[in-house]
This record gives structure tokens, sequence and C-alpha cells, in this order.
């Protein structure tokens, strides 16, 4: 059949009418169309997506996917929150290891435990795409800096940092304060300033007391690369990947705090702020922050 896909607002959700696929967005963009998250909002891409979609939680969408007879061309995948996406992506590759895809998890509004999806799924929903030649593409905005050693406890929380050749590890939160004010930074900027693993995939930190909680499972190599952009050229980045015409775009929610005007999307083309993007880096599909991905036609 054929779909539509939806941004909404949190909050907003479109009445389910069974040929809609979409999840909230912290705001969003169109040609001539900028939405605050706060405004009661949609917006539809104007193409339909001929395709399958498949909705629920983690095991069971799995196991559906496995089933699945139709061969994807590509393919959006949305989750309702951002955990468990790790483990669910590991399996995905295994499925559909070259296959172009696009997404993240859905904006929640106040009180929500969990992003709107449509269809309404407590995990994630897939969009299997049935025809077209696609391409994902991925924007980082920010530029490379030096490389620190970390210590972790448990898949999210970094403790411990210090330099490649240092003896002594320093508490987490104390180093990036120290890298915030050597840049410039605001203490309440995580935006501009940021973490990333080697391959280039940011997660957007918070201070939890004499550590760092970030928004993404951290890299298994005890690396991290700090990483910053000016927010000056900040948005004429983000601007330029949005102008492409017929696109899906869903860029980070924390990205929208270095924008400091509204942005237009190419003409055919939508954007959306999600809580954590559906990256491609090294030819695999994996759950990042502070970047935007955008899918279209070859």
């Amino acid at each position: 059949m054929s779909w539509k896909f939806s941004f909404w607002t949190p909050g907003n959700c479109p009445e389910a009418d069974g040929a809609t696929f979409g999840c909230a967005s912290h705001g969003l963009a169109g040609p001539g169309i900028w939405r605050d998250p706060l405004v009661s909002c949609s917006v539809s891409a104007p193409a339909r997506f001929p395709g399958e979609a498949v909705a629920g939680r983690y095991a069971d969408v799995l196991v559906q996917l496995g089933q699945i007879t139709l061969v994807p061309r590509a393919a959006i995948v949305l989750f309702s929150r951002g955990t468990g996406v790790e483990h669910f992506l590991e399996q995905w590759r295994k499925l559909f290891p070259q296959l172009p895809v696009a997404g993240g998890a859905a904006a929640r509004g106040a009180g929500q435990e969990r992003g709107e999806l449509l269809p309404a799924a407590e995990d994630v929903a897939v969009l299997l795409l049935a025809d077209g030649s696609w391409r994902a593409e991925t924007l980082n905005l920010h530029d490379d800096g030096p490389v620190w050693a970390f210590q972790a406890d448990g898949p999210r929380t970094i403790t411990q940092l210090r330099r490649p050749g240092d003896n002594a590890w320093q508490p987490a939160a104390a180093i990036f304060r120290t890298c915030q004010v050597k840049s410039g930074r605001e203490n309440a900027d995580c935006e501009s300033i940021t973490w990333s693993d080697l391959n280039g995939r940011n997660l957007h930190c918070s201070f939890a007391g004499e550590s760092l909680q970030t928004g993404a499972d951290l890299p298994a190599d005890g690396q991290l690369r700090l990483r910053t952009v000016p927010r000056m050229f900040a948005p004429k980045k983000f601007r330029h990947f949005c102008a492409e015409p017929n696109a899906l775009v869903f860029g980070c929610a924390g990205l929208r705090s270095l924008l400091d005007a509204p942005v237009e999307t190419g003409q055919g083309s939508i954007a959306g702020f999600m809580f954590g993007e559906l990256v491609t880096l090294a030819g695999r599909p994996q759950f990042g922050n502070l970047m935007a991905v955008r899918l279209l036609r070859k």
C-alpha cells in the first residue's frame, strides 16, 4: 500500500487512519514552514511512500521482519524512546546489512514516557519502502578535536576521562566543564561542544554528579573525541543540508538550540527534530545525537 509520512508536535498525534506513518517531532520545518515544539501542528511530505509497515515491541517486530517477503529498497525506522535501540539495530543489520535507512526516536512532550508513533507502537515502527533507489546521508556539524580515553559505569555513563598517555584519571564532569571553559562555552552548552566516537557518531551528554550521562550508547573501544562547532557556522551547515528537494530530514532536537533563525527545507522536503537520530556511518545504521540524516531518491 501507499503511505503518507508525517511529523507532528508532541501531543498532537493525528487520528490513526491506517495509511499514515510518522512520529512526534520537537518542532518541524518544510517549505515556508517553521514551527515551535509547543505549537499544535503537523506537516506531511507531498510524496507517497509505497511499502509495508510493521510496528510493535522490539522482539515482535524483528520476528515479523524476518518473515516479510518484500525485498525493500530502503527503510524508515522510528522509535518511541531512545532505549533498547542499539540491541534492535544489531539484529536489524543481520536482516538488512546494506539497506539505506533513516529515522530516530520520537520527541516527547511534558509528562510523556514515550514519543508518539504512527502506526502506534510500544517500541518501534518500521516502514519498508517497496520501490525506487534511495540513499541515506548523514551530517555531523561538529569539527574534530582531541581524543580522550574514558571509563564507564554501564552503556551510557562516563565516569572518568584522561588523555591518552596520561596516568591519572579525572572525574568526567570536571573534565567536560574545563573543556567548556577553554572553548568559551557556557556551562549549560552541551550542544555546540560534545563527544563522539572515533567514527564520528556524536553523543549528547548531560551532567550527572561527577559523571556524564550520554544520549546513546558509548563505544566499546574506550575512546571518545571532543568535538565543537562555532555557533555562527552551525545554522548555515544545517540549512544547506535541509535545502535538498524531496528529502525526509531527521535532525536532533539538540540542534535547534544552535539555530539562530528559522530553517526552510527544499521543495517537497520536510524536517523533524528527534530525541536521537538513526545515522549511517561506515555503512552501518547507528543511534547517535546532535546530528542529522536525510533520506532521498538517487
